[in-house]
Formats: structure tokens, sequence, C-alpha cells
């Protein structure tokens, strides 16, 4: 049977490797849903004459409704798209922001959508017609247009390509997160040697041993618990859904009380406490309240004598920048209390 951490550590990799695998699939499936319009935006415009316009009934099914037409005459309709800007209920502003256009192709009209005049080529979405303008072109007392004059649908010029340069742009980052965080979770399941918390047992010494005692405290002897993060006599222990790390007190180095102050619209809302315990190898962050993080970082303190304790911006410094010569300032106070008699 695998030693305790190293089957954490499976766990969570393959957890992290399924919930992408759900997630790159639903995207699979959005993609295959909107096929139609996937193949508009990569093929399209497709050019279409009188007769292939002559063959559409309805613009929500024909498989190409990203298209180009060339016709022989513009004519304005005088119906036009008005966008009114309102803050609070209030209009601020009102602009007319399309205008309406019959393009002549063939022996009938192509009603366009379009800022401004267009030119006897255009491109765009075709769409069927809304009640309200039907009603507007061909049904009103002053409506200038007969239905039977035009083809069922109309053409947009605007926008048709801008949902999908969204949807390159969050594909791009959704495979740019599975690049960092997929990939890697794929490589620990296949060799779970690799794992970071796999590696640092490893140089600790036994790692069946160590794994054996770090499962009995986590089941039976934790200390303190806040959020994800459970500390018992020798470790600190991050299990989440997706995650698994563990680090000895033994390894600590630094640790201090983090005050995050919450606001809403600059009117505070609160504190978030938290004891930042810094080890060889990394970081783990225990939220809890006020109280509870002065008694953890004590409890902390009691375990690993030899570490530093309290923030300073002195202290940060060197531990950013002067790492090497931190971790050997504590090595120093460690020899330093061992060299003590008890």
């Amino acid at each position: 049977m695998e030693p305790w951490i190293i089957r954490q550590c499976l766990l969570t990799c393959r957890r992290q490797v399924v919930a992408w695998a759900v997630f790159l699939l639903a995207g699979l499936v959005f993609v295959g849903y909107n096929a139609r319009y996937v193949r508009n935006f990569f093929l399209g415009p497709f050019h279409l004459s009188a007769s292939d316009l002559a063959q559409i009934s309805d613009a929500d099914k024909t498989s190409r409704y990203f298209v180009s037409v060339t016709g022989d005459k513009v004519v304005d309709t005088g119906v036009q798209e008005v966008t009114t800007e309102t803050n609070n209920g209030t209009e601020e502003n009102k602009y007319v922001s399309a205008g309406y256009y019959a393009l002549q192709v063939g022996g009938q009209l192509l009603i366009v959508k379009n800022p401004s005049t267009p030119s006897l080529t255009v491109s765009g979405q075709l769409a069927p017609f809304s009640y309200d303008l039907s009603n507007e072109l061909f049904t009103g007392v002053n409506s200038p247009l007969n239905s039977s004059q035009c083809y069922p649908f109309y053409l947009d010029t605007e926008g048709f390509r801008a949902p999908g340069y969204w949807g390159i742009v969050i594909a791009a980052v959704i495979l740019f997160f599975a690049w960092i965080f997929a990939r890697p979770a794929l490589t620990r399941l296949r060799d779970i040697e690799k794992h970071p918390a796999v590696k640092r047992v490893r140089q600790w010494g036994d790692p069946i041993g160590i794994s054996v005692e770090a499962e009995r405290e986590f089941n039976g002897q934790v200390r303190y618990k806040g959020g994800n993060v459970v500390l018992t006599d020798s470790f600190a222990i991050l299990n989440s859904f997706f995650g698994f790390n563990i680090h000895r007190f033994h390894d600590l180095l630094w640790a201090y009380k983090k005050v995050t102050k919450r606001s809403v619209n600059f009117i505070p809302t609160g504190k978030t406490y938290s004891a930042i315990f810094h080890f060889y190898g990394g970081n783990v962050g225990f939220i809890a309240n006020e109280k509870r993080v002065a008694e953890v970082l004590q409890f902390a303190a009691g375990r690993a004598p030899w570490a530093l304790f309290g923030y300073t911006d002195e202290l940060n410094k060197i531990f950013s920048k002067q790492t090497r010569e931190f971790c050997a300032a504590i090595e120093n106070r460690r020899r330093e209390l061992a060299s003590k008699p008890s």
C-alpha cells in the first residue's frame, strides 16, 4: 500500500486532471454547439448571388449566413436605429446609430443595416426581421416598402466577428492556464515522485515512516485547523480538494501575523487575520480570528524556537533578497539553542 502522503498527492493530482478534462470537454461541446457560427467565422464571408439569396427562406437555419453580397443600387429607406443613453433613468444622449438601406440584388431588395450609406458590395450577418423592424419597414402607415419586394431577412454589417475574437482570447487564456496547471498535474500523476511534497519528504529521510507519522497526527493529533490548513505537533499540512502540501515545523524559518483590511467603496468592513509561516521549500497561510492567530503563532514558537517571529520591513527585505544569509542566521540560532544545556 502506498504511503499516505503519496496517496494524498495522487488524489489531488487526479482531481485536477479530471477537472481540467471536464472543463476542456465543456469548451469543445460549446464549440460544437456553435459549429455554425465557427464555420462562418473562419470561412466567411461567403459571396452569395441573387439566386443564392432566393434559396434562403430562414436566415436562422441557413448554413452560410455570414455573407458578402453585391447589388446594383442602394436606396435609403428612411428607417433609422436610434440609441438613447440614460443615467439613473434620465436621458443623457440620443443619436442615430444605424440606418436601414435597400440594396437591389437581382429583382429583389436586400435590407442592409449600416451606420452610413453602404457601398454596392456589403458584408455581414443575415438575420430575420424582428416584429418592430418588420412593422417599421412594411406594415406601418408610413412604411417605405412592401414585403413582397424584399428578401425575408436583412443583413447586419456590424459586429459579427466580435464574439469570435473574444472567444479566441478566452480560449487562449484557458489553454494558457491549462498548460500552467493541468500539464504539471498530469505529469505528477504519471510520476508522483515529481510532486513537490513527495520530493520534499524524500529529502527528510524515511518517507514511509514520515508518512505514517503525518497520517497519525493528521487523523488524531490536530492542534489547530484553519480553512484548508491543519497544524499538528510536527507538521503544517495543506489539504484541499485540489491541493496537498506538507511542511515540518523543524524547517520553519519565519512566522508573523498578517492583517488584511477589507472595505467597500472605501468604507471599512472588517479585517482578516492570518499567520504566515515561511519554511524551507515554501510557505503556508493559516486564516483565523485574531485570538486564534496569536495562539497559533505561540504554538509554533514552542515547536520551532529557533525561528524568527514578528514582521518588519527590514526582515522582509532580508528574507526576499538575502535568503541564503537569512537561512544561515536561523541555522546559527538553531545550533546555539541545541548547545545550551536543557
